[in-house]
């Protein structure tokens, strides 16, 4: 998982270790509402011109991006999964990256398996995090579900790089696995589009992460505003059962 990890992306730099107490932790079962309010307090000065929106939606990114990618890197790399209940992160200036567990033994088993498993982790540990931040600044379940049902998706498209041999109707195959698990609706999937230039996967987000309101910043690629994401090729779902 580590050794994938760090190709998704450098800054999914972790190790097994006890919680390094000398840098600013976000760590399961403690209170960490100082933190968040830390972190969302920040951008909010970074950013004054892009408005709470924006500071609320980035924050509870930076939140939650490590867990769902390392679910998806230990399940297809590895077959496995680390007790994602039990991950620390790691606060960087206007940034989450970094992150440790303490040993434990891994769950392994058949994927479908490891994935509900992950969804039942993630969404206890997402949860936690939303009450934590809630202390500091309103945040709503169904405001979050938005973003993770994107965040799910947006690791999908991702997953061609671990796994190439995987087909389009494979991504959407195991798109539905993670939507079930976490009983997000499959209207979701219709945020999947065909890139005609590639062949593949693309995604159009159903959420705007609103970082053009911030100065010198464009929409991204995969904004459901861009007026080219508006009339994307729809991919073809119906194939897969």
């Amino acid at each position: 998982m580590f050794h994938y990890a760090q190709q998704i992306t450098p800054y999914l730099h972790g190790q097994v270790s006890a919680v390094d107490t000398q840098r600013d932790a976000i760590v399961p079962g403690q209170d960490n509402s100082a933190v968040m309010a830390a972190i969302f307090d920040e951008i909010s000065q970074a950013t004054p011109a892009a408005g709470q929106a924006f500071w609320l939606t980035r924050t509870w990114g930076l939140l939650c991006w490590q867990p769902i990618f390392l679910s998806f890197i230990a399940i297809y790399s590895a077959k496995k999964l680390p007790n994602m209940t039990r991950i620390a992160q790691y606060r960087q200036p206007l940034f989450v990256a970094g992150f440790s567990f303490e040993p434990h033994a891994w769950q392994s088993g058949r994927r479908a398996n490891l994935i509900r498993q992950a969804a039942t982790q993630l969404n206890h540990l997402f949860e936690q995090y939303r009450l934590d931040l809630n202390e500091s600044v309103r945040i709503r379940p169904g405001f979050t579900q938005h973003l993770l049902a994107d965040s799910l998706l947006n690791c999908l498209i991702r997953l061609q790089q671990i796994r190439p041999a995987y087909t389009n109707q494979d991504i959407v195959a195991q798109a539905r696995l993670w939507l079930e698990a976490f009983g997000l609706p499959d209207k979701h999937l219709s945020s999947l589009k065909l890139d005609e230039d590639s062949g593949k996967v693309k995604l159009v987000r159903t959420s705007c992460c609103l970082v053009y309101k911030c100065e010198g910043r464009a929409l991204c690629g995969d904004c459901p505003r861009l007026d080219t994401n508006k009339h994307c090729t729809p991919l073809d779902i119906t194939l897969v059962d």
